[in-house]
């Protein structure tokens, strides 16, 4: 397994987003693991958790607490900066991960792996801006990772305001290379159904089913596309808006 997957194993490669683009959008490398935290709240240790949910979780913060000491007393060394990041994902402290990625990048400024990392735990800290420019960096050195440019899309979705028509320019970028890319039509169909642009998801989910007809994840795109007919998204629900004084905050 590369440094990439490891770091981000916890999270399955799946980002939480804020309260107004609440579906899950997924990339290829894995699937969701359980959260500790519910979605939206804070939960004491303990509370309402099985007993060895509770293990888990010390276990998890005293292994990321020791990375921690490591990499600081071994500022030099990038695979503790490294393993401290992927510590860190896994008690879902994402600034912490931030800041030893940021050392680990000032150790080897051109490695693909850590820039792209950078870019993943900038979006589940939902600084999408800066993760859309570490994404912007790694996608120079590798413009043919697809999944990447996916990602870098929904950075500019989900900006307050969303540039919905970047957004839209980098998914195109990425299905000129692959039509057929799963990770982009699945993420662009979701982008049209939240923006109302139904006839442009269908049009899209269309392509995807003809790409990828054994999708374990086409059921749920159906049914969420199924109600926008009945129910397209609103202003209040567009995204990028939040009622007054509500803050975005991670659902799943």
């Amino acid at each position: 397994m590369n440094r990439e997957n490891t770091l981000f194993a916890i999270v399955g490669l799946l980002f939480g987003y804020a309260v107004a683009f609440s579906l899950v959008v997924y990339l290829n490398q894995g699937q969701t693991a359980p959260r500790v935290t519910p979605p939206g709240g804070q939960q004491q240790a303990g509370e309402n958790l099985p007993m060895n949910a509770v293990k888990d979780q010390q276990k998890l913060k005293s292994e990321a607490e020791a990375a921690a000491q490591k990499a600081r007393q071994e500022s030099e060394n990038f695979d503790s900066q490294i393993a401290a990041a992927n510590a860190s994902v896994g008690v879902e402290d994402y600034e912490g991960a931030i800041d030893f990625l940021t050392r680990a990048n000032k150790l080897r400024p051109d490695d693909y792996e850590t820039l792209l990392m950078l870019g993943r735990a900038n979006f589940e800290a939902q600084r999408f801006e800066v993760a859309g420019r570490w994404y912007a960096d790694a996608l120079k050195r590798k413009p043919e990772d697809l999944d990447a440019r996916s990602e870098l899309a929904l950075t500019y979705f989900l900006r307050t305001p969303p540039d919905v028509n970047r957004a839209v320019a980098e998914f195109n970028t990425a299905l000129a290379r692959d039509p057929g890319h799963e990770v982009t039509l699945h993420n662009l169909t979701l982008m049209y159904i939240e923006t109302g642009k139904i006839s442009e998801a269908e049009a899209t989910f269309a392509r995807l089913e003809k790409a990828s007809p054994d999708s374990d994840r086409l059921p749920r795109l159906r049914e969420r596309l199924k109600e926008a007919r009945v129910k397209p998204p609103t202003a209040s629900t567009a995204p990028g808006s939040t009622s007054a004084g509500q803050k975005k905050t991670p659902t799943d």
